[in-house]
């Protein structure tokens, strides 16, 4: 399976990076979370790659909302949303 790829120079602004930073300093600190998958795709938006799918399906997802980390959840889903609709190139 091919991950799609987009221009992060382009597309992504400074907001948008400084949130993903943050989501990837959140999730590394919480206690007894799998959160490494969902860090590595978060991390692979800075090398262009789309993982947005595979972010809203991951079931770190669910664990956050139903841990009392709604609006964590929330975030990781908005960012996700905002990396899926960037242009995307071969």
């Amino acid at each position: 399976m091919n991950t799609p790829r987009f221009n992060r120079h382009e597309n992504m602004d400074s907001v948008t990076l400084s949130r993903t930073m943050d989501l990837i300093s959140d999730l590394s600190i919480i206690e007894r979370c799998d959160a490494y998958n969902v860090i590595n795709m978060l991390n692979g938006a800075f090398d262009g790659f789309d993982y947005s799918e595979q972010i809203v399906q991951d079931k770190l997802i669910g664990q956050l909302a139903n841990g009392g980390n709604t609006y964590l959840a929330k975030e990781i889903l908005e960012v996700a949303e905002i990396i899926k609709s960037y242009p995307k190139y071969a």
